[in-house]
């Protein structure tokens, strides 16, 4: 691992194994889940960020509930742990990082539900393998609404353990062009969804894309439920779309992140297109470009405008 920041790489990422930017916070967590036992039982929600995690996390949650939230715990970092960060509060990992405890992923009753946003390289040799076959739901987005979106997400942070104020002082158009040379964390965009779409026909991955779900989340709720082996009620279908609309999520203090402290809200649109408010031309079509380039030939097509 490379922990010396190059001088592209802010102060709070590094450069792990001379591979991928992640969070300095983050490599603590890396040994237990690369190295981790799955079970068949698992379910994985796998992203790059900013594509629609936390909305499959709270569907997901919502359907192995059966549409019945009351005995969860409203504590996401417990009930739906991210691999990498298993914490709720960043501020936490400015005074506890000397003696930090790692949760031990072993002690979560199954099944368990997790998710990350590692490239696959990086995750369990009993996924890589299929020794195990849990579930693996992927979810991808458009480019550039992926990365208008992390920009505003990323730039919003004010903790000093997940940001540096030169970085949140980045534009748009620098940021983008750190996006177009794959120094955004968790590296390359492209890498990350091509991995995964290549493997969309192994029986235990529900590869999905953030667009169609906006266009009719309904027969998507009712898709994921079929994959994870549930079966539900129309009347609970039903629900679980309305307590996972934008609307509701925006309000709901397990998934808006509101303790998060950022300048604008975790949950800022929900929609498909509002990269126009962002590209400039030039930019947009050097986008077209390499989504040509890098998915050209794969079958693998994103909508832009919902």
């Amino acid at each position: 691992m490379t922990t010396e920041n190059p001088d592209w790489i802010p102060k709070h990422h590094c450069l792990y194994e001379n591979d991928i930017i992640l969070d300095k916070s983050m490599i603590p967590f890396t040994p237990q889940l690369r190295s981790m036992e799955c079970r068949d039982d698992d379910i994985f929600v796998c992203t790059w960020p900013k594509c629609g995690t936390t909305w499959m996390q709270a569907i997901v949650i919502n359907i192995m509930n059966d549409a019945d939230m009351s005995g969860v715990s409203k504590d996401l970092s417990k009930s739906f742990p991210m691999l990498e960060y298993m914490i709720k509060d960043p501020e936490e990992l400015i005074s506890t990082m000397s003696n930090l405890k790692i949760p031990d992923v072993r002690d979560l009753p199954s099944p368990r539900t997790m998710k990350t946003h590692m490239p696959l390289r990086y995750l369990p040799k009993d996924i890589q393998e299929q020794r195990k076959k849990p579930k693996i739901i992927y979810v991808t987005r458009n480019p550039k609404d992926t990365v208008v979106s992390l920009y505003h997400f990323e730039k919003s942070i004010r903790t000093k353990a997940l940001s540096d104020e030169d970085y949140t002082k980045l534009t748009f158009h620098q940021y983008l062009e750190r996006f177009f040379h794959n120094m955004c964390i968790y590296g390359s965009y492209w890498n990350h969804t091509v991995d995964f779409w290549n493997r969309r026909h192994w029986e235990n991955v529900l590869f999905l894309t953030y667009e169609d779900m906006l266009i009719d989340p309904r027969s998507h709720v009712e898709k994921i439920a079929k994959f994870l082996g549930k079966k539900l009620t129309v009347k609970q279908i039903d629900a679980i779309t309305i307590e996972t609309s934008f609307k509701k999520m925006e309000k709901n203090t397990m998934f808006n992140y509101e303790s998060w402290k950022m300048t604008t809200p975790f949950m800022r649109k929900g929609k498909a297109g509002d990269w126009k408010r962002h590209f400039t031309v030039e930019e947009s079509e050097r986008m077209d470009k390499l989504y040509e380039e890098k998915f050209g030939g794969t079958g693998l097509q994103h909508i832009f405008e919902v």
